[in-house]
């Protein structure tokens, strides 16, 4: 009996083989059910299709976002020798690309073509040497992937259609765990998308700059799963570290912190992102890769990055932008693009908010613009606000305008002059011959020194009609002296005393106009005082000159003297403000009731302001003609103001102050002065308008 072969053993393999893939087709269904990576998934599921169908090659293909086709999973692809030929991955991209627009499963046979190529591009086909599988993962009717197997050509037509079947049974769990992997995805994205609203939402509810970068550290980590996120705003020229992520308070003094801060600082110049994974970037800028290294020996962080934030606001790109993020991972979970993509999320949302509180801050005087912003709005907009305000305005200045007291301040000008002071006139009208060589502007004069020699036609005549008349006497005496006759005695006795009366008239004129006897109406002008001369231009101005006797020739005073009691000030009050001076002695000083307070400014030392006192008795009893003043037409008043401080009270203090008088060097004569004369306190509207009032009083109330 020969051997053969057993149909039952067959039957068995087959059967087993049947049980075999059925078991993988469950393990395939269970693990659509799972939650696997895609990456693991695929792994796991390809593995299983290769082993039921014993093929030597196979790969899955899903559709990107974008609609292209990107290999998940492979196994064995490198044996097939695709990239052969550039033409030979050409002929299979494109046979990828219209398996999925079509939808349908499909078997191509080794080395074979669809047909003709499209616009000019690449003929599909299979370039191996494999029958190549195809079969549609459809997720709603749409192409999500291909599952893609090689089959040796040495199986029947029937067998490659059963692993077509196959295959498009297991496309149907794929397509499984593909939809329920984007239900996965899509609440997971719901669940993130949820918290960044919430995270949005919660930085930007406040713009205190603190509150808003703990908020973008505390919830950016979370966001970004980072083990630390700390920011930095920039204040002037430098930052500062103003929140980490897990921490209370910035403790700024830390070793920690203050690397933090310089890194920020190098960073922020620089301008760029700063990515460190493990490995230094040696391309980078040398302050910034010092700054990094010293901060990774305090940190040890196996992953940081550092990301500017500059807003669309920042017109000037050549500042530093305003804040910066730091995100750091000592452990990484996942990879570091990934990582740098959740914080450029967190960056995106955290930049305006972290802009707009800097800038709040830097607003001026907040305290008082948000009440009146929340008033504006109480009031119900703005031009009610603003009518409102003017009105509080109007109402607050005509409130402090009549109720508040303030000084009243008669304007005056005047010059330092010594208290012992005289004019020098002449004691007859001429004119001027002679002014001694010897004078000159601030000369020392004795009292009676002769100053000015002038002729007087006047002068001349008085004396020759004195002396003629002395003359005529003297001859009637001379010849009718030894006459015997009683009336002749009589008409002597007569002349004789005639004579003598007018001997003594011309001796008076003589003496009193300080006469030249030998020059017949030449008489000297003599100084009042001793003193020296204080007029500057007498001579110019005096030289040849005819005038009168009320013209005065030249002013001599006691200038000399430092003390300050010998020194006052001339003031020309003008007339239309001796009233309220006058009135004003009511309101005076109590220790000094008939004084008043004036402020002095002098024209030789402009920045500094001195006391004087003005007594009611030194002030005019008449208005003068304001000959020396073009600019004040009108006629004035003129008072003395005393300098020195006299005593008051029980410890012997100064009414005015040392601080406050005229120092010594200051004293000299003819200085102009600009004075206020300090006439009690009225109403401030009064007080700064009070020639508005006369003025209106005057031109309309007095004339109804």
């Amino acid at each position: 009996m020969s051997a053969g072969s057993d149909p039952q053993v067959g039957v068995d393999q087959i059967e087993e083989a049947r049980r075999q893939i059925n078991r993988l087709a469950d393990e395939i269904a269970h693990l659509s059910e799972t939650d696997l990576a895609p990456g693991e998934y695929y792994g796991e599921f390809l593995q299983r299709i290769v082993h039921a169908l014993a093929a030597p090659a196979a790969a899955v293909w899903l559709r990107t976002p974008q609609g292209n086709l990107q290999l998940q999973f492979q196994i064995n692809m490198r044996q097939l020798d695709l990239d052969a030929s550039e033409n030979s991955r050409e002929q299979h991209d494109e046979l990828l690309r219209q398996a999925a627009l079509r939808g349908q499963p499909g078997m191509f046979w080794p080395h074979s073509s669809l047909g003709a190529a499209e616009n000019g591009g690449p003929v599909a086909g299979n370039p191996t040497d494999y029958v190549v599988l195809l079969a549609p993962i459809l997720v709603d009717k749409q192409v999500a992937g291909l599952i893609e197997v090689w089959q040796e050509t040495n199986r029947g037509p029937d067998a490659m259609r059963g692993f077509l079947q196959f295959m498009v049974r297991m496309a149907v769990h794929a397509a499984s765990y593909t939809r329920n992997t984007q239900l996965r995805g899509l609440t997971g994205q719901q669940q993130i998308w949820t918290y960044l609203e919430s995270f949005t939402r919660q930085i930007h509810s406040t713009l205190n700059p603190t509150e808003v970068s703990y908020l973008v550290a505390n919830e950016g980590r979370r966001l970004a799963e980072a083990d630390r996120v700390s920011v930095a705003i920039r204040q002037g020229p430098y930052a500062a570290v103003t929140a980490i992520s897990g921490a209370d308070v910035v403790e700024k003094r830390s070793n920690l912190v203050q690397l933090m801060r310089i890194l920020f600082d190098a960073v922020l110049g620089w301008g760029e992102k700063l990515v460190y994974s493990g490995t230094r970037d040696d391309t980078l800028p040398p302050n910034v890769r010092k700054a990094l290294d010293a901060y990774l020996a305090e940190s040890s962080s196996k992953l940081l990055v550092v990301l500017p934030l500059r807003d669309e606001r920042e017109k000037d790109k050549k500042k530093r932008p305003r804040s910066a993020l730091m995100m750091e991972c000592f452990d990484p979970a996942v990879a570091p693009e990934q990582m740098v993509a959740r914080l450029e999320v967190v960056a995106r949302h955290a930049t305006p908010a972290l802009y707009n509180a800097a800038e709040y801050k830097r607003i001026p005087m907040r305290f008082l613009w948000l009440p009146l912003a929340r008033l504006q709005e109480g009031l119900g907009g703005k031009a009610r606000f603003i009518l409102t305000l003017i009105g509080l305005a109007v109402v607050a200045l005509t409130a402090v305008m009549v109720l508040v007291p303030y000084p009243l301040r008669m304007d005056a000008q005047g010059q330092i002059l010594p208290i012992k002071r005289a004019w020098v006139y002449p004691t007859m009208p001429g004119q001027i011959v002679e002014i001694k060589e010897s004078l000159r502007p601030n000369a020392k004069v004795r009292k009676n020194e002769r100053l000015i020699r002038m002729y007087s036609q006047e002068l001349a005549d008085k004396i020759n009609t004195l002396q003629g008349e002395i003359e005529a006497d003297q001859q009637f005496i001379n010849e009718w002296r030894t006459s015997r006759e009683e009336d002749k005695k009589r008409e002597v006795a007569i002349k004789v005393s005639s004579m003598d009366q007018l001997s003594r008239r011309l001796e008076r004129l003589l003496q009193h106009n300080n006469a030249i006897g030998d020059k017949l109406g030449h008489f000297w002008v003599t100084s009042p005082l001793d003193g020296i001369i204080l007029t500057a231009d007498f001579r110019e101005a005096l030289v040849n000159k005819p005038v009168k006797e009320n013209e005065p020739l030249m002013r001599i005073g006691n200038a000399e003297s430092t003390e300050l009691k010998d020194w006052e000030i001339e003031l020309k009050i003008p007339q239309k403000h001796i009233g309220q001076v006058r009135a004003a002695f009511g309101y005076a000083d109590k220790d000094h009731p008939g004084e008043l307070d004036v402020d002095v400014l002098l024209i030789s030392a402009p920045t500094r302001s001195f006391k004087g006192k003005l007594h009611r008795d030194k002030i005019a009893r008449e208005a003068a003609p304001n000959r020396n003043d073009q600019n004040e037409p009108d006629p004035v008043v003129i008072a003395r103001v005393r300098l020195s401080g006299l005593p008051v009270g029980p410890d012997g203090e100064l009414d005015i102050p040392e601080r406050s008088q005229i120092p010594d060097e200051l004293l000299l004569t003819g200085v102009e002065v600009h004075a206020r004369i300090r006439c009690g306190n009225h109403a401030m509207g009064y007080s700064l308008f009070y020639g508005v009032w006369e003025f209106i009083y005057e031109k309309i109330v007095f004339f109804f």
